[in-house]
């Protein structure tokens, strides 16, 4: 009778001591889960920035899973993880391409880069330390992310002030605006005609005032939220580019007040073969011999500049002369100053220019801008079954 108090106590003492473990190990699972879901978040932000940037390279050139490798795991780095106190690295094994969304992923030289369809972007952070866990036993754990994109057609998208006139030749090719492939397309300062024009305000029915807009989609990566769908007005300013000979000029690597962090270099070398595309053959010998030697040139400045890798690694490995522009139609719903949007198309940036008329501005037609083949690349948001607007990169799983 006497000891029985005694006997109470202590079994009370080993429930509160058992509680208290069990809160202790609540209090843990929260704590340790909650940061390693934010870890695990934050990795999960930088490879879905890896398979984003990534398929934006993939335009089926020979070199695309080259590019897109680096470019993927240049957009990551920049991301950080626990707590942003370190940056993101994706190895080369962790950036992967197919041919479908669940064939087999291999890395950039082991597929063609007309047959990466997919790109897959993994990181793994092994060995992540617990605190309160410990006591249950659970010493670490392994976090991983995974995040595989490819390209949509768009609703919209960040478009260059820049647009062509429908062809209307003959009708002969009616799904490329009646423009030939490898097609050049001069300048045109008439507001009627064959050819192509800058400005075009992507954005708006009617032209912005002043060169800022124009200027700064010029050096960065286009006017953003423009509509894709055919139908609409777009306004138009006629004439030549010697207003924004130096924006112009940017996206061939050529600066005189800008510079590759303010406006990046174009790393394409794209349409300085005569021997693959029917463009003028004296195009190349005039942008060694007389652009570059003209402005500072930071091929000449940047040692690295010469090896495209280490470029792609400091500043990612963008095409900014091959784009998607609006191809219109003149119709007098729109006015003088609009024209009706029909469609977009592929263009390739063929040469530098000067402030002199003597040396227009060109580009080639390429394909259109909607086509499954298409290497140009657009940034907006994928639409549905019925958007027409160029490819854009869209995270599939």
């Amino acid at each position: 009778m006497r000891g029985g108090p005694n006997r109470q106590k202590g079994v009370l003492s080993i429930f509160t001591a058992a509680a208290i473990m069990v809160v202790l190990g609540l209090v843990g699972l929260a704590i340790d889960t909650g940061r390693m879901l934010s870890t695990r978040t934050e990795m999960q932000s930088a490879v879905d920035a890896c398979s984003l940037a990534g398929a934006l390279e993939l335009n089926g050139l020979p070199d695309a899973t080259t590019r897109a490798a680096y470019a993927g795991r240049y957009v990551a780095g920049r991301d950080k993880q626990a707590f942003q106190k370190t940056a993101v690295a994706i190895p080369n094994s962790g950036v992967t391409f197919s041919n479908t969304l669940s064939g087999t992923y291999v890395t950039a030289d082991g597929i063609a880069g007309n047959l990466a369809h997919y790109i897959k972007c993994e990181t793994l952070l092994p060995g992540v330390a617990t605190y309160f866990l410990r006591v249950l036993g659970v010493n670490s754990a392994n976090l991983k992310a995974s995040a595989i994109a490819t390209v949509a057609p768009s609703q919209s998208v960040c478009a260059l002030p820049m647009a062509i006139f429908e062809g209307n030749s003959n009708g002969s090719n009616p799904s490329n605006f009646d423009y030939q492939p490898g097609e050049v397309i001069p300048i045109t300062g008439a507001n009627t005609g064959r050819g192509f024009f800058t400005w075009a305000d992507v954005l708006n029915a009617t032209t912005v005032s002043g060169l800022t807009p124009y200027s700064n989609a010029l050096i960065g990566y286009g006017s953003c939220g423009a509509t894709t769908a055919p139908g609409r007005c777009i306004g138009i300013k006629t004439g030549e580019v010697a207003s924004l000979v130096e924006e112009w000029n940017t996206r061939f690597g050529l600066y005189k007040s800008y510079t590759p962090t303010t406006a990046v270099p174009d790393l394409s070398g794209y349409g300085y073969n005569p021997a693959s595309y029917s463009i003028d053959t004296t195009v190349l010998p005039d942008f060694l011999n007389t652009r570059v030697p003209a402005r500072t040139a930071y091929q000449s400045t940047i040692p690295s500049y010469t090896i495209p890798l280490n470029v792609n690694q400091q500043y990612g490995a963008p095409y900014r002369r091959i784009t998607a522009v609006p191809v219109v139609r003149d119709d007098a719903g729109c006015g003088n100053a609009s024209k009706r949007l029909v469609g977009w198309a592929c263009i390739l940036m063929l040469k530098p220019v000067s402030t002199s008329n003597a040396d227009p501005a060109k580009v080639m037609f390429i394909s259109n801008a909607a086509s499954t083949g298409s290497p140009c690349r657009a940034s907006g948001v994928a639409g549905g079954a019925g958007a027409v607007g160029p490819l854009v990169p869209v995270i599939v799983q």
